[in-house]
């Protein structure tokens, strides 16, 4: 006699061959153990399971494992059975939708930008290459110093009075024209990024406008 092992979790066949059913040890005659039956599970096809609902066999979808997508970009997957795959389930993700690429890549060219005023430039400083950065609060403190340069310069002070330090943290002595000099180099330093991320974003936005995609993510730094 042929028996079919029943899933103790699921209720589905475990294997849907089947096997021969033990023998019972005295009489040698064959038995349906716990767990199994002697009902023939029918045959399934692809994403199908034979359900054994106590009573009878059942063909259910069987999706489990499956991972899919939907329009809005959720990735999904089916854990149980019986669910079926929804009709506008995608096998990949969807592309990102152009305005949502747009707004990453402006974001990414943000952070470039940045990164280019920690970076700063490369300047003599009373003398000794240095690095001048650029940061937000650099830039609020090359802005003092310009100021108080330009006060000291016009007052005729030729001793180097303002102190500098760079990226090497070493604290330096400047002259008012040394100071006015460096702070006119940072100022320009910090236009040219600023046009440089302006120039890109704007290639983004002309590239958004007439929905071409490979053009949007074309644009770097």
């Amino acid at each position: 006699m042929r028996i079919w092992d029943i899933h103790p979790t699921d209720g589905t066949v475990i294997a849907p061959a089947g096997r021969e059913a033990p023998l019972e040890p005295m009489r040698r005659e064959p038995r349906i153990p716990a767990g199994a039956i002697n009902i023939e599970p029918p045959s399934v096809g692809d994403h199908q399971a034979a359900l054994w609902n106590g009573e009878d066999w059942k063909v259910v979808p069987d999706y489990r494992g499956h991972v899919f997508w939907t329009e809005d970009g959720k990735r999904h997957e089916i854990t149980e059975l019986g669910v079926e795959l929804p009709e506008d389930a995608l096998d990949e993700a969807p592309p990102e939708p152009l305005a949502d690429l747009a707004g990453r890549m402006r974001a990414a060219i943000d952070t470039a930008r940045d990164q280019a005023f920690a970076a700063g430039f490369k300047y003599h400083i009373a003398g000794e290459e240095d690095v001048v950065q650029t940061r937000g609060q650099d830039q609020t403190n090359l802005l003092g110093i310009a100021i108080e340069a330009r006060e000291l310069h016009a007052a005729g002070v030729n001793d180097a009075v303002i102190e500098f330090r760079g990226l090497s943290n070493i604290n330096r002595a400047l002259t008012p024209k040394q100071a006015i000099d460096l702070t006119n180099a940072a100022s320009e330093y910090i236009k040219e990024i600023y046009q440089r991320s302006w120039n890109r974003k704007d290639a983004i936005d002309a590239a958004l406008a007439n929905e071409d995609r490979a053009e949007i993510e074309a644009v770097t730094w």
